[in-house]
């Protein structure tokens, strides 16, 4: 026992002799002292966090190898020596190169240090178990939600002012890649549903939220004055606060940059990330262009697009080079059905754009590439914008849009699902999540989303229309009808309820009652012109199956001006009129209209050359249905590599040649081969198949392939474009027999 402790305290006095207790002090201060010095400076050059946790580890590493040195070698004025045992220590004489293994085992003890610590934080970076941990980790990104300021002054004029400083925030927030802005949308909804701010706040936790800035304008005898604070939701605390005092109301706008850096510090984010002050200054120097721009913003999130057209129209009309005023206007323009408009709006942002921060110069190329329905061009830019700012929910939205627009649908369902999850609050993110869950067949799967849609947005006549389009595909009619006509009960100018309600009067035979129904809306001048021109093209090609052509022809040439302002449906128009007068036998005519919409329709023409083929078929010219052939094979590859519809659609053409030909045989093989290809048909390809095989001799499959296409088949997969040629397919089965 008694040489137990004497060895204790020679040990003892061996660690103060070797001054292991200060040099490990030296080094915990150094350390710390570092790490700290560290934490302030890696930020502003961008560190994520891995080089900070990479020092945190070295210093523990280095904790032992300190020890170890301490303990092997001594400085004394003569230099590094090993370290003697003292005299009359007791213990037996080492070798010469006894300090040899403690050496040797210093790096290994710091391995193993240095990998306990860094698995230890990898695993807080994973977890978060305490506040602590939770709040001090760097991979955490905020969400921050920025309100308009609220107007105390009692003046009426201030009332846009809020919105217009919050905007700028908005944007200026939205151009850093450390932190997701929530969008205004979310925000408008935000401050609709929870008008007391404490409500607000556990709104937005709940939601995912962790940072919101609020802020008032004040009256003061010395002028106006401007507060903002920053709430940390998590922590429930303010976390940065500032006060502009003196202010005239022109300068109200000018403290936007001082906001933004505001909640830039308090988060954290890099020094290196400038604040843009262009807009602000812009906004400063056309103060009423911007109040209408901020005005007509607000219409535009509400969906009343005419209001927020005449709005960004004034903003344009007071500030000519207002870019992002030029782009907002046509998106109202687009939606309302004025591509042409649009288009020309988009050259002139693009023109006036080149001082605008990356992300809007970005924004107004994509939307250029989406009117003009380049949607390859489009998909890139908006993906590209994702990939630089990967939480900018208008960009998802929009290439969800351009998806949806080359039918793919499940392509587009996963973007609409990362906007439900970004914001679970987003109606028209359920709203496209229940669509295309309904355009995909999945007809289960699509009621979780609407159940959720209709609590969210009851009053929304689309949230109606998606559930009568779940009974339509369910051939449930008489459920479906309810729904539609609820839908036009909250906006009677709802086209598409109209179209749907006229498709089940196909459905239950009552053609006249359908063509009726959609001519009414079509001729309605009170109807936004993206639903009359929808209306007409279906009334037109029911009145074709008809055969009533003469009144299909008259009701486009009369909505003529709306096709041409609209764009997107104009080369359909076209070609209805060059199918009547191709069955009128007018071909001159019937080319020069097939032309006009192969040259004139913003797209992919494949549908348009394949009505050219055919009034060239009838003509007698192989070597122009050739050329026409070239054409279509010309064109460029579609997205989906299995998407075959230009080969498709050249082997229903060669069958139609050949059976102009009377090569019965070549024409069965061709039309086999067109049907069994994966694509989309713009004709009913098993008719001219059953021709092919009565002229081969072949009645009995003549007669099955007749049948087959005069088959409307599920509500899903009803086309108006097809009516002509089901009931010629019925006619010739019931000659067939």
């Amino acid at each position: 026992m008694t040489g137990g402790f004497a060895a204790l305290r020679t040990f003892w006095d061996d660690l103060k002799r070797r001054r292991l207790f200060r040099a490990g002090a030296l080094y915990a201060v150094a350390a710390w002292a570092l790490t700290e010095a560290a934490s302030i400076v890696l930020p502003a050059f961008g560190d994520t966090g891995v080089v900070m946790r990479a020092l945190i580890v070295a210093a523990f590493a280095g904790f032992p190898v300190v020890l170890v040195l301490a303990w092997v070698f001594d400085v004394s004025p003569a230099g590094i020596e090993v370290t003697q045992d003292s005299v009359g220590s007791g213990r037996p004489r080492r070798s010469r190169h006894w300090w040899v293994r403690p050496l040797i085992a210093a790096p290994v003890l710091a391995a193993l240090v240095g990998g306990t610590v860094w698995l230890w934080t990898a695993r807080l970076a994973d977890t978060g178990e305490s506040e602590f941990t939770r709040q001090m980790r760097t991979d955490e990104l905020a969400v921050v939600a920025v309100l308009p300021l609220e107007n105390l002054t009692g003046r009426k004029d201030l009332d846009w002012a809020g919105a217009g400083v919050a905007t700028l925030v908005r944007d200026g927030l939205s151009q850093s890649r450390y932190l997701a802005v929530v969008s205004a949308a979310w925000t408008m909804r935000l401050t609709g549903q929870a008008p007391k701010i404490e409500d607000l706040f556990v709104a937005a936790a709940d939601a995912g939220i962790s940072h919101v800035l609020t802020g008032e304008i004040l009256r003061t005898a010395k002028g106006l004055t401007i507060t903002a604070r920053l709430t940390d939701l998590r922590r429930n605390m303010e976390v940065g606060a500032n006060r502009h005092e003196s202010l005239t109301p022109e300068e109200v706008i000018g403290i936007s940059p001082s906001i933004t850096t505001l909640i830039k510090q308090s988060l954290g984010v890099p020094g290196t990330e400038k604040v843009d002050v262009f807009a602000t200054d812009f906004a400063t120097r056309n103060l009423a262009a911007y109040e209408a721009f901020v005005v007509g913003m607000q219409n535009f999130l509400a969906f009343d697009y005419t209001a927020a057209r005449q709005l960004f129209a004034v903003a344009v009309d007071k500030a000519p080079d207002f870019a992002m005023a030029r782009y907002r206007l046509a998106h109202a323009l687009a939606a309302l059905g004025d591509t042409a408009s649009a288009l020309e709006q988009i050259g002139a942002a693009r023109k006036d754009g080149h001082r605008l921060s990356p992300r809007e110069q970005a924004y107004i190329a994509a939307g250029g590439s989406y009117f003009a329905r380049d949607y390859s061009a489009a998909e890139r830019q908006y993906r590209d914008l994702l990939k630089d700012y990967p939480y900018e929910s208008e960009a998802r939205a929009l290439l969800l849009y351009v998806l949806y627009g080359q039918r793919r649908y499940e392509e587009a369902l996963v973007e609409a699902e990362a906007l439900v999850s970004q914001d679970p609050g987003d109606e028209t993110a359920w709203s496209s999540v229940a669509d295309l869950n309904l355009k995909l067949g999945r007809y289960d799967a699509a009621v979780e989303p609407l159940d959720r849609l209709v609590l969210l947005a009851p009053l929304n006549p689309n949230t109606h229309f998606l559930v009568g389009d779940l009974h339509f595909f369910r051939q449930e009619f008489e459920l479906a009808v309810p729904a539609y006509q609820k839908a036009l009960e909250l906006d009677p100018s709802f086209g598409e309820a109209i179209q749907r309600l006229a498709q089940i009067d196909v459905f239950r035979g009552r053609l006249a009652a359908a063509i009726a129904r959609l001519r009414k809306i079509a001729e309605a001048v009170d109807t936004p012109p993206t639903h009359r021109t929808t209306a007409a093209i279906d009334a037109a090609q029911l009145l074709r199956a008809d055969g009533r052509c003469r009144e299909a022809e008259e009701l486009l040439i009369a909505l003529a001006p709306q096709f041409e302002a609209e764009k997107i449906t104009e080369g359909l128009a076209l070609s209805i009129r060059a199918r009547c007068r191709l069955e009128a036998s007018d071909l001159p005519e019937a080319l020069r209209l097939a032309q006009a919409a192969v040259t004139g329709f913003p797209g992919r023409p494949t549908r348009y050359l394949l009505t050219r083929g055919l009034v060239e078929i009838e003509i007698g010219d192989r070597a122009a249905v050739e050329k026409t052939v070239r054409d279509i094979q010309a064109l460029p590859a579609r997205p989906d590599p299995e998407d075959r519809t230009e080969q498709k659609t050249v082997d229903y053409l060669a069958g139609l040649l050949a059976l102009r030909e009377r090569d019965a045989a070549a024409a069965v093989k061709r039309l086999q081969a067109a049907i069994e290809a994966k694509g989309r048909p713009f004709d009913v390809y098993e008719l001219a198949l059953a021709r092919a095989l009565a002229a081969s001799g072949d009645q009995r499959a003549a007669r099955e392939a007749a049948r087959h296409a005069a088959d409307r088949g599920k509500p899903a997969d009803f086309d108006a474009e097809f009516e002509t040629g089901r009931r010629q397919a019925a006619k010739l089965a019931a000659e067939l027999g």
